[in-house]
């Protein structure tokens, strides 16, 4: 992508924004029936809000990270401030209540007052350093970079936010709130970007933020930035670092990051595509061409059913999409199919408070009788570079079914080759647990003794007690994937995932029928008998499997909490095993959720000591209690 930019290209900068003044837009957001809920959401938050103080963010909590390697004390109230500072900030743009303009600038005086804007997780350790202390001549120096000048991921939106805030707002807000505002976003943002000669971190990563911090500090200037030739700098700086999230996606546009990593990503790449491709009057169009489409189509396979998402890497089962972003890309693609409209996020589910996104629901979506696509759209994909094999639900009722290769040293990894999911409804029967609790440790040496990073947190085989290793020599060899009608199957040797000297190969290979059955079958070839195998698989409704000691056995075996679903015809998942007699060890594991909460998930470990080197088994996942459901 070329990176000189030329000030004469921004024929249109000086009105970005304005459209958001019109007040006809607000109306037709105001009349837009699919965005009926969103709106009373943002007026009950904005109400709530107003009625208790803001948090307080004291220095006992800004030292934990460092000192203890918590984040969650520090962030819980940084994010509140986020999130009161979205909807309030909408609030005030739609209804323009005095009341909510006040409260609005108390918010906005308050994070500037903010020591920084920078996490101390992502101080680089250096969050207790009093060398980095706010100093007029800090950029001048760069030995210790000040914090209140430190672009991480949050300092870049709340730059973007309150930049955006005070243009969709202009005239409405008291003149010394809007430009202290604008003023600290030049100072905390803008300026640091520009005076940094070494590239920021972020700047040389292949991830998120490298849309997000480049995406923001760019957006933010084309709305505050009125010297022409300093607008072409940032943006000339900006553009390689936009291009090098693109290239962070596997050549199928997969995110294996996550999939609520490409809502984060993607959305800030396309609100600030949108921006510049308005500013430039479309000279620079960062969406064009077929490796950005590849990455906008990936959204639609993210989603197994209507109450699901994927949950690889440092996903989550919970994620919905973003409705903004979505019709944005459908109107730009429109033989992109959307994921089904239940799925769309609400305003609070938004924990982080991102501005950009939020407002883009609104501006983006007005006029719109619906926010997604249908269920009937839905159809099994194989993605080959990221060997990810998707196989959403095919109707009310069905299973849905999910498997990964791919390698041990991907962004957000976990050690995870050849573990799936499959699930009916709700019911996570095999799960991927996704993200844990981010602390310290999650990011650090220790992230692979976390049980949900770790392979022993999946549904894997553990072979003479070990699990796979990290690494990108730690991979799936030979994937093979077929399709024949409905049914589907994939077949890959995981053998490499593994430090055992011993173990010589290990196919794994899937069936599924498209709806009702699936069969796992694992081959181990090793250099001598009597390797101790142990096939885990992990689940979050254990109360709802049945597990058949032998394959042609009668009657099913409960076992968790029967009295959640004592009804031998209700639906849940049998398990049977090909190897007569074997029943396995029921463990309970502890799990901290993305969030801090503390969670039990439930192991079926079926163990093994073959007296050959070669050794097969399989198991049969079914649906009971239902009529068959394959196509």
């Amino acid at each position: 992508m070329e990176s000189k930019v030329n000030r004469n290209i921004f024929k249109n900068a000086l009105i970005i924004g304005g459209e958001a003044r019109n007040p006809a837009i607000v109306r037709d957001i105001l009349s837009t029936p699919s965005l009926c809920s969103y709106l009373e959401e943002i007026a009950g938050k904005t109400a709530e809000y107003r009625a208790t103080p803001i948090p307080n963010l004291p220095f006992g909590l800004f030292r934990l990270f460092d000192e203890t390697g918590d984040r969650l004390g520090f962030e819980a109230p940084y994010f509140e401030r986020r999130r009161r500072l979205v909807a309030t900030g909408l609030a005030a743009w739609l209804w323009k209540k005095p009341e909510d303009i006040a409260s609005l600038e108390d918010l906005i005086w308050a994070i500037c007052d903010e020591y920084t804007w920078a996490l101390p997780a992502h101080l680089e350790g250096g969050s207790l350093d009093s060398r980095a202390l706010p100093d007029r001549d800090a950029l001048l120096r760069e030995a210790v970079w000040p914090h209140n000048a430190f672009l991480d991921l949050f300092s870049c939106e709340t730059g973007f936010a309150l930049a955006e805030l005070v243009t969709i707002l202009e005239g409405s807000l008291t003149p010394i709130v809007a430009n202290r505002a604008a003023g600290e976003v030049r100072s905390r943002v803008i300026a640091p970007f520009l005076a940094r000669k070494e590239p920021w971190r972020w700047e040389l990563m292949r991830n998120n933020w490298c849309a997000v911090c480049a995406g923001s500090v760019g957006a933010a200037a084309l709305y505050l930035e009125r010297d022409g030739d300093r607008l072409a700098t940032i943006i000339s700086r900006v553009l390689p670092t936009m291009d090098r999230f693109l290239s962070s996606f596997a050549d199928d546009g997969a995110c294996l990051e996550g999939s609520g990593y490409w809502t984060y990503g993607v959305g800030f790449f396309v609100s600030f595509a949108e921006m510049l491709e308005k500013a430039t009057g479309g000279s620079l169009n960062l969406m064009a061409g077929e490796r950005f489409k590849r990455i906008a189509a990936f959204q639609r396979y993210c989603y197994l059913n209507d109450s699901l998402a994927l949950s690889f890497a440092d996903g989550s089962s919970r994620e919905r999409f973003r409705r903004g972003i979505t019709h944005y890309l459908a109107q730009k693609f429109p033989d992109l199919p959307a994921p089904d409209a239940s799925l769309a996020a609400s305003f609070a589910h938004d924990f982080y408070g991102r501005c950009c996104l939020s407002f883009r629901d609104l501006l983006w979506t007005r006029g719109t009788a619906k926010e997604g696509g249908s269920r009937a759209s839905a159809e099994p994909v194989w993605l080959p570079d990221a060997q990810w094999l998707v196989c959403p639900a095919r109707h009310m009722g069905s299973l849905a079914f999910a498997a990964k290769g791919g390698r041990n040293d991907e962004p957000h990894n976990h050690n995870d080759i050849g573990s799936f999911e499959l699930v009916w409804g709700d019911r996570e029967f095999l799960a991927d647990l996704g993200c844990g609790e981010y602390t310290r440790e999650y990011f650090g040496e220790g992230r692979y003794s976390i049980f949900c990073n770790s392979s022993f947190g999946h549904s894997l085989p553990i072979i003479d007690g070990r699990g796979q290793s990290p690494g990108a020599a730690h991979k799936a060899k030979n994937p093979e994937f077929r399709r024949d009608g409905a049914y589907i199957t994939l077949r890959m040797d995981i053998a490499d995932a593994y430090d055992c000297g011993e173990l010589v190969s290990l196919v794994r290979i899937f069936q599924f029928d498209g709806g009702s059955c699936l069969s796992v079958r694992d081959e181990f070839r090793f250099s001598r008998p009597g390797i101790q195998i142990v096939e885990r698989f992990v689940t979050r409704s254990a109360e709802f499997l049945r597990v058949k000691a032998n394959p042609g056995e009668a009657v099913q075996k409960p076992f968790g909490n029967p009295a959640r679903d004592a009804s031998p015809s209700a639906s849940s998942l049998s398990i049977s095993c090909s190897v007569d007699g074997i029943v396995p060890k029921i463990l309970l594991h502890d799990h901290r959720e993305h969030d801090g909460r503390n969670n039990r998930v439930t192991s079926l470990d079926y163990g093994f000591r073959p007296q050959t080197a070669d050794f097969t088994v399989s198991f049969e996942f079914r649906l009971q209690g239902l009529e068959k459901t394959s196509a």
